[in-house]
């Protein structure tokens, strides 16, 4: 049975397959024979939910059968009720594992999932995503870490991805959102329930610029036990897990070890010797992490996996490329956390203790390095973008020579000729490449030229 929700419908938008599908995804995972693990190996070896459901008189043969007759019992029939109606006035869509626009990271898991309430942009699932995670009792230094690391990656057109607690995961989606507006919150409640409250700014422009994740049904509160459980989903979204801060018997080292069981790559910001904040990351380092000191580290390493999306060392904003002086090893030591000031707009003021102007001008600049047009890619999953494997239409024979200056004069004229275009109609239109056109449209946003939309859509701002 196809299924498609297309990550944007409600309960209500559903087309009956879709219903279908939801339905059976409810009763397995009410389903108290039934764990996580069991649940996706269901959906595996019979394709959807709704499959698994009615070849059950098979699930012997995939080593379930206890499962199988505790799932005829019908004991789920009460909490799936439940969770359906409490669904159903829900402002939120439902993505369910068997749609193809389900993050294809995060069902590759063994215990992946079986549904995703969303709120937000749901088209931040295609894009190349990266975990900033740490300590909610956060020092100055940490947090200034954390937000200096998601801006950055921000900018050049990386998802971050956190959990929406206080200190780390709060001062990363800030940062985020303050550069081009990609960022993802897992949450360990239901969709529709601000937890902690003093997140409530934060929350509201995640919902406007961002994208809210959640697996619990709606109304679930905020119990000890579900933010371990969501942290697999963090880690599971991205290419890889930064810690940028974290003390001994940090929740955040709980998604750096889910992290490596999933083949993601950990890396952690070592700190301070001997300060105890740190101690969980400087333990990380100890067993394998890799220590970073400045974004450029990260998108160094990852090249390989962010070059299809026209991400790389050379994207990187020239007002972010240094090294902050509180990230080096030397400024570590230095540091005097205690009594440093932090600013938001310059994490490196730490080192000093002091707050510095922000530099908009270097911030504004474009990475034209990364605006080459590339006619021989391939189209692939561009951020915001569909996923398409045929190859991509070739470029008007003058491409090759325009200069990044005309070549977005170019696209801001069809845009404006032409209203908020889908990115990869655009791509098409203007003849470049996809590796060319989201570096592009990434300078743009930064120039504040041209605005996302929902959808991966865009528009150029009045």
């Amino acid at each position: 049975m196809a299924v498609t929700t297309h990550a944007g419908c409600s309960s209500r938008d559903m087309d009956e397959a879709a219903r279908k599908e939801y339905w059976a995804t409810l009763a397995l995972r009410h389903s108290k024979g039934l764990g996580a693990r069991s649940l996706v190996k269901l959906l595996r070896t019979f394709g959807s939910a709704y499959g698994a459901v009615e070849a059950r008189s098979r699930w012997g043969a995939a080593g379930l059968g206890p499962a199988g007759r505790d799932f005829a019992a019908g004991a789920w029939r009460t909490e799936a009720r439940k969770e359906w109606d409490s669904a159903r006035n829900l402002a939120a869509r439902i993505l369910l594992w068997a749609d193809p626009a389900y993050p294809s990271l995060l069902r590759q898991l063994p215990d992946a999932p079986a549904l995703l309430y969303c709120r937000g942009d749901g088209s931040l699932l295609r894009a190349p995503a990266f975990a900033v995670v740490g300590s909610r009792r956060a020092t100055a230094q940490g947090k200034a870490v954390a937000a200096y690391m998601a801006r950055c990656l921000s900018a050049c057109g990386v998802t971050i991805v956190s959990g929406m607690a206080q200190g780390i995961d709060c001062v990363a989606h800030e940062a985020a959102l303050g550069r081009v507006g990609r960022s993802i919150g897992v949450l360990g409640t239901g969709i529709d329930v601000r937890y902690p409250a003093c997140n409530a700014g934060v929350f509201a422009a995640m919902e406007r610029e961002g994208l809210l994740v959640s697996e619990f049904p709606p109304g679930a509160p905020p119990l000890p036990t579900n933010f371990p459980v969501r942290n697999r989903i963090i880690s599971g979204l991205a290419l890889g897990v930064l810690v940028a801060e974290a003390a001994s018997r940090s929740g955040s080292l709980v998604t750096a070890r889910l992290a490596l069981e999933q083949n993601r790559e950990v890396y952690a910001v070592p700190g301070p010797a001997l300060d105890a904040h740190c101690l969980g990351s400087q333990d990380l380092v100890r067993q394998g992490a890799r220590p970073v000191f400045n974004a450029e580290d990260v998108l160094r390493d990852l090249a390989d996996r962010l070059r299809p999306y026209g991400i790389g060392p050379e994207t990187l904003p020239d007002g972010e490329r240094e090294a902050l002086p509180g990230l080096t090893a030397a400024g570590f030591a230095a540091a005097d956390v205690a009594g440093g000031v932090v600013s938001d707009t310059d994490p490196g003021a730490v080192a000093s203790g002091r707050d510095k102007p922000s530099d908009g001008a270097a911030q504004d600049k474009t990475a034209s390095a990364g605006l080459a047009s590339d006619t021989g890619a391939r189209a692939v999953s561009v951020p915001g973008g569909a996923v398409d494997n045929a190859p991509a239409a070739p470029p008007p024979p003058e491409a090759a020579v325009l200069t990044p200056a005309t070549q977005a004069e170019r696209l801001l004229a069809h845009l404006r000729g032409h209203g908020p275009l889908q990115v990869d109609a655009l791509g098409l239109a203007v003849g470049l490449a996809p590796a060319a056109l989201n570096a592009l449209l990434i300078g743009l946003e930064m120039q504040g030229k041209v605005r996302r939309l929902p959808g991966a859509r865009y528009e150029v701002r009045a």
